[in-house]
């Protein structure tokens, strides 16, 4: 990738299809974030969908949402980004509303499936239109309010239009109102939105001599992907040395995949819960933080036991609640009023969460083992899935008899087991897909030479082989369905490879540098990525926020609002939001002239500045001064990340790159949610050590800094060569 062009004198003004496009954006963002600021707990509560299940709609939203725009923003370019957001604002519209209306879980998830496509379809197109509204004198302030309008969105619709729907409306008006403020959209691209300017075209640019055919589309759709695959073949018909090294690599993945895939993995759960025995009648006592919700405790039935099961939502501050927990006892069960004051000692002991791990371990040689390498954390280690279901009850009643684990659900336990026999597949599968790939690299030349039934033959022979090899994966190993169909789907993109032009090497490596960029700023998004896990954890077990709740409180006392403001998990998005809303125009009109690159060097710094402030300490104010430090730097780095993308891709293929460009979410949710968790786990939950937490992140960022500053000297300064053939 080559870095942008020096500034002209003077700014170039913006179009009107400029702001209609942010205000399209504006609309999108503040229906979409409105909808996930409560889409979990709307599915939970209100419609009653198991954790797990619903964990199951999101982990296909997510791919969709940042995968999509791979093969949209091709399409977009083809087709044109009128049509495509026609197509975008229709089926977010329908799939919010079809959600709304839907009860049945297969329903829902077809619908969050529409919505889901639509964001997808929407995302390349909006960035590519700013990208060939703009030019280098104007697209880091034009991307920064860009960005602006984006904070703005979810800034809004979670603080005021969400709160007001589900307590005076219903639930369901979230997403009407989100149906309504994504289809209301199709009048003004109807009647205002045009094509934005073309691109001009140069000899050199093959791309669009002719437009394409729509086989031919979708398979440069995945041109960008699979360079480092084009060039390690070139590599290796080039010399002995580079066939060696091909095969090892293929080698290795394979090898390690397998050893992974048969050891099994392993699945950790935060044990909150214990059975407490009050007089005669039992009383099952569950942590469950949550503070949002209606109460800060909930009594309830237990369906599977003759007891009652009292649910604390604040566990923290349940001391004021104990005679009203005790007077719901005495009219629910007498006997159980007795002790009541024991709840305050044991929420204390909640908040300091012990843990389970269960491991499977082929290599056991008994069914099952119960061990507790540290005092909390437990491990539970079974053969394998069968040998837990043969031996169920035995387990059950060992891991019953542990004082911590008595409130375990059987339930839960079964969950675990399910999840950690799921093999490990993502190396393996990565080593299966390299292969394939340089299969069908040595087959496109006879392709490409075949009849249009030996071109055929070709391509379904292929197909039939990946789907073959990943389906007996499936009935051997006992891969989920789920899996399966997504790694099917992914392997059947290799045959895009038959149809791509593998002559212009230049041109993959234009795309490798830009994968390469992609990846090493992914980390900056790791970090980002904790805002909506690890940081709410940390928020909820050690954040004091009184002294912040008080300082509120007074102030809106005193200009007679009320003084019941508190601080809640929520607000910390609300800050990131803010900030940026009320910074973002300033910091983008800063940066404008300099270099995209060293800034966000600069910006991804100050973010892991805001990281490492956490690790001072847990006091409300460090905290919020560590975000709002964070926000400036998100606020530094990625709009000029969208710009530098959007000024450097080939014009004529904009929409495409800024579909690839969103691979940074897919990097950056999957390590960010996983490695979050697993430390959060390791160095909170059983060490007690928050701080280290902090400083791990904070050297993922450091890392991060090096990375760019590494790409910029190496890489970043190269021109493309489709420039560097213009300029001889």
């Amino acid at each position: 990738m080559a870095s942008s062009a020096e500034p002209k004198p003077g700014r170039s003004k913006f179009p009107p299809l400029y702001w209609l496009v942010v205000v399209f954006e504006f609309f999108e963002r503040g229906s979409y974030y409105g909808v996930m600021s409560v889409l979990s707990v709307y599915l939970t509560d209100v419609l009653r969908f198991p954790k797990q299940d619903v964990g199951l709609i999101k982990g296909t939203i997510q791919p969709l949402l940042y995968f999509l725009p791979i093969v949209s923003g091709a399409l977009a370019d083809r087709f044109g980004y009128r049509r495509a957001l026609l197509v975008a604002f229709g089926l977010l519209g329908t799939g919010y509303f079809l959600t709304s209306q839907a009860t049945q879980y297969a329903t829902v998830f077809l619908s969050l499936v529409v919505m889901g496509i639509g964001a997808g379809t929407f995302k390349p197109v909006i960035s590519g239109t700013i990208a060939r509204c703009t030019d280098e004198t104007n697209s880091t302030l034009g991307f920064g309010i860009f960005y602006w309008s984006i904070n703005l969105g979810a800034f809004v619709s979670p603080l005021l239009l969400v709160p007001y729907l589900k307590n005076n409306v219903g639930w369901d008006w979230v997403l009407i109102a989100a149906a309504l403020g994504t289809g209301a959209m199709l009048l003004p691209t109807l009647i205002l939105y045009r094509e934005p300017p073309a691109a001009k075209r140069s000899e050199g640019d093959e791309a669009e001599a002719e437009r394409p055919q729509l086989l031919q589309t979708l398979a440069q759709a995945f041109e960008i992907v699979y360079s480092p695959v084009v060039l390690l073949d070139a590599l290796a018909r080039r010399s002995r040395p580079g066939a060696l090294l091909v095969a090892a690599t293929v080698a290795a993945l394979l090898c390690w995949g397998g050893v992974d895939f048969r050891r099994g993995s392993e699945a950790t759960v935060a044990l909150s819960e214990r059975v407490f025995a009050l007089e005669s009648a039992e009383l099952l006592v569950r942590v469950e933080r949550n503070l949002a919700a209606p109460a800060p405790f909930a009594l309830d039935a237990d369906s599977t036991a003759p007891r009652l099961t009292l649910t604390l939502h604040d566990p923290d501050r349940i001391e004021p609640h104990l005679g009203a927990i005790r007077e719901r006892l005495r009219r629910a069960r007498p006997a159980l009023a007795i002790g009541v004051e024991e709840l305050g000692r044991y929420a204390a002991q909640a908040a300091q969460r012990r843990t389970l791990v269960l491991v499977v371990d082929r290599g056991l040689p008994e069914p099952f083992r119960l061990d507790r390498p540290e005092p909390r954390r437990h491990l539970v280690r079974v053969a394998s899935a069968s040998a837990y279901g043969a031996h169920r009850a035995e387990v059950l009643d060992a891991v019953r008899a542990q004082p911590e684990l008595g409130g375990l659900s059987a339930r839960k336990l079964d969950e675990l087991v399910a999840e950690a026999s799921a093999p490990p597949f993502v190396v393996l599968f990565a080593g299966l897909l390299l292969g394939s790939s340089l299969v069908v690299l040595r087959l496109a030349p006879a392709f490409r030479r075949a009849s249009a039934g030996g071109r055929t033959a070709i391509a379904l022979a292929s197909w039939l082989a990946v789907q073959g090899l990943l389906w007996s994966l499936h009935l051997a190993a006992g891969l989920s369905l789920f899996a399966t169909i997504l790694s099917a789907v992914i392997g059947s993109t290799v045959l895009s490879l038959y149809a791509i032009d593998l002559r212009q090497t230049e041109r993959f490596k234009d795309h490798l540098r830009f994968v390469v960029m992609i990846f090493v700023y992914s980390g900056f998004w790791v970090l980002y990525f904790q805002m909506f896990d690890s940081v709410l954890w940390y928020v909820q077990a050690y954040v004091d926020a009184s002294s912040l709740n008080r300082a509120v409180g007074g102030a809106l006392a005193a200009a007679g609002l009320g003084g019941g403001w508190r601080f809640d998990v929520e607000h910390v998005t609300v800050i990131n939001a803010g900030t940026i809303i009320l910074l973002q125009i300033a910091v983008s009109t800063l940066v404008r002239k300099t270099r995209a690159l060293p800034t966000m060097v600069v910006g991804i710094g100050l973010a892991t500045a805001g990281m490492a402030i956490l690790a001072i300490s847990s006091a409300i104010w460090v905290f919020i001064a560590g975000i709002v430090i964070f926000s400036v730097g998100e606020m530094t780095a990625h709009p000029k990340f969208i710009s530098y993308v959007g000024q450097t891709a080939p014009k004529s293929r904009v929409a495409m790159y800024m579909g690839y460009l969103f691979l940074y979410g897919v990097i950056g949710s999957s390590i960010g949610s996983v490695l979050g968790a697993k430390l959060y786990v390791r160095y909170v939950d059983e060490l007690n050590q928050p701080r280290t937490l902090w400083l791990i992140f904070t050297g993922v960022g450091v890392a991060t800094v090096l990375g760019l500053l590494i790409y910029d000297r190496l890489v970043g300064r190269r021109p493309l060569a489709a420039q560097a053939e213009l300029a001889r």
